[in-house]
């Protein structure tokens, strides 16, 4: 059987989405990915994809491609209409999904959202799909990301063009950006003096900045205000090359986003700042994890921007506190004065 797995249009929310693909790999499905382009690098990491599809700009050509890759069910993963819209146009006749935005016609089965679906994690609404399809869930809920040896090589040597060394001194990753909005940012001046007490801390650190497209200016103002010494890396790269720089930090420090999503499948260490949104839900997945949420009154309150302006859920983060949990988690990882641990 072929299926059609509705890829979300996030990254973070692919990542999460990995277990779903090898649970239906594990059921003898061969497994089509409909995701958008910038996400077609991604998707091609994630074990048990047989083909990838690209969302097209004019639908009737991405339902002739779904239409021609043959598939009996669907697994759409996004709530939103146009999500569902595509595999029955395209004449798949199972397509499991959540009965939202008015599109419980399009679905068989159509299941109801579950109360309280925000506080929990967001796997289990990937979880109640596979049921519905009669698919047994996977062994375990955590997203992984096994590299190709050529990838991880490329990531090392362009850490390598940017001065740093993998495999001396503890390689940190500070990721300031958050494409969802800026409520989700702990405030880019804080990143710079991080990197400055990082460095402060334990000299034999290397930070350097992670950014998309998107996150340049931040990354360059973040650049800038540490004293120009750590590179910004990323903007550059589609998100196969992004993995391939992950994968060799021993830490990374970033909001609540998709590199941090992306970075714990590779088995990177987070240290993940929270604020309007809630860890129960999309906290990185996987052992090693340190999340710093507040928890205030008015959070989780899932906005783009802070509707009191004040922003308390990630500036009352000080930066002692994300530089002491950041140290403290690097000594359990990289102990001053100890060897080299190589990615």
């Amino acid at each position: 059987m072929r299926s059609l797995v509705v890829c979300p249009n996030w990254v973070g929310d692919l990542v999460m989405a990995a277990p779903v693909i090898r649970a239906l790999a594990d059921a003898g499905r061969q497994v089509v990915a409909l995701a958008k382009p910038g996400l077609r690098p991604l998707a091609g990491l994630l074990a048990g994809i047989t083909t990838t599809l690209d969302r097209l700009p004019d639908d009737r050509d991405t339902i002739e491609a779904i239409r021609a890759a043959g598939c009996a069910e669907a697994v759409i993963l996004p709530n939103s209409f146009h999500s569902a819209w595509l595999p029955f146009r395209a004449g798949i006749p199972r397509r499991a999904g959540y009965r939202t935005q008015l599109r419980a016609p399009l679905l068989d089965p159509g299941l109801p959202l579950p109360r309280g679906r925000r506080r929990r994690p967001q796997i289990a609404d990937y979880a109640e799909l596979l049921t519905a399809l009669g698919v047994p869930p996977p062994p375990d809920w955590v997203p992984r990301i096994e590299l190709p040896a050529s990838l991880a090589e490329q990531g090392r040597e362009r850490l390598e063009r940017a001065r740093l060394r993998p495999g001396e001194g503890p390689l940190v990753g500070l990721f300031p950006g958050a494409e969802a909005g800026p409520a989700k940012r702990w405030p880019w001046r804080r990143y710079a003096a991080l990197a400055r007490e990082l460095r402060r801390a334990r000299p034999d650190v290397q930070p350097l900045i992670v950014a998309g497209p998107k996150e340049l200016w931040m990354a360059v103002r973040v650049h800038e205000e540490s004293g120009k010494l750590h590179p910004v890396i990323g903007p550059e790269l589609d998100l196969a090359g992004l993995a391939g720089v992950l994968a060799h930090l021993d830490l990374l420090v970033t909001n609540d986003s998709g590199p941090m999503h992306l970075a714990a499948a590779l088995g990177v260490p987070c240290v993940a700042l929270f604020g309007p949104t809630d860890p129960r839900r999309t906290a990185p997945a996987g052992d090693g994890h340190r999340v710093l949420y507040l928890d205030r009154r008015c959070s989780p309150c899932f906005r783009r921007r802070c509707p009191f302006l004040h922003h308390s859920c990630l500036r009352g983060l000080t930066v002692e506190r994300v530089r002491d949990t950041a140290l403290a988690r690097l000594a359990e990882i990289r102990p001053p004065g100890g060897g080299g641990a190589g990615a």
